[in-house]
């Protein structure tokens, strides 16, 4: 085609006809000019396109850490019912029993449980990967990426309730270990021992057994809290990326 505006400008030259050349000389410009913004938009549609292939595997990649954290938080939220009334059956053990013995005994069949917590911990893989490689700004929603980055983002549960969790747990299992060192228990071990009887001990008034318990079961109860609240941030964020993801397809 170049070749014709060409041959058609030196025809224009020769017979003097200016004005005829300026006007292929201007559709050559014009050519010219359509060819680049052509290329132009041709290489942002790629780049669009393989944004939005990037977008679409971060989200399923978050999406899948998603359901691994709301897993983990089911689980917790279970485990933290069971215990709750694990501690309810220890306290009245103290509280109805008719010796030390039988509170001690109460209390013990219980240890397994009350001598461990379960806190939850997020699996940020995917969206640490996309924030190092500088690729949050692929989240074309608006209110997808502002809710994800608040949701990783949140310190509270995870520096805050939980931790108490740990530590009134250590605390609990701290004291009470010593008072469990009785000889009804040692028997099961060794046979000959000089240790105290469960009887000659303090296992149903107790202040500090009992304010253990009780302090546990209430930090526990603030812990579940905070746990149905990431329950649901979790499924409502899985529901909006699933939609998202629908929409893409």
């Amino acid at each position: 085609m170049f070749r014709f505006f060409r041959q058609l400008r030196k025809k224009g030259i020769g017979d003097g006809r200016v004005r005829r050349y300026m006007f292929y000389a201007i559709g050559e410009v014009a050519l010219v000019v359509i060819g680049i913004l052509l290329a132009l938009q041709i290489d942002a549609w790629n780049t669009a396109r393989v944004d939005r292939k990037k977008e679409i595997l971060y989200l399923k990649e978050i999406r899948t850490n998603l359901k691994d954290d709301l897993n983990n938080v089911e689980y917790s939220i279970a485990f933290n019912r069971e215990k709750d009334s694990v501690i309810t059956a220890s306290l009245n053990a103290m509280l109805d029993a008719g010796s030390s013995l039988e509170a001690m005994l109460g209390i013990s069949r219980n240890m397994p449980i009350l001598a461990e917590f379960s806190v939850y911990t997020q699996n940020r893989v995917a969206f640490d990967n996309m924030l190092s490689a500088e690729n949050i700004d692929l989240i074309s929603e608006d209110s997808m990426r502002t809710e994800l980055s608040a949701y990783y983002s949140e310190q509270n549960l995870l520096d805050g309730t939980q931790e108490r969790v740990k530590q009134l747990t250590r605390i609990f299992v701290d004291n009470i270990t010593p008072s469990l060192m009785n000889r009804e228990n040692i028997t099961q071990f060794f046979k000959d021992n000089n240790f105290d009887s469960a009887n000659d001990l303090d296992f149903t008034t107790n202040r500090v057994l009992f304010g253990d318990l009780f302090g546990m079961q209430k930090n526990l109860e603030s812990h579940t809290l905070y746990l149905e609240a990431y329950q649901r941030q979790i499924q409502a964020l899985i529901a909006q990326i699933d939609t998202f993801l629908s929409r893409t397809n």
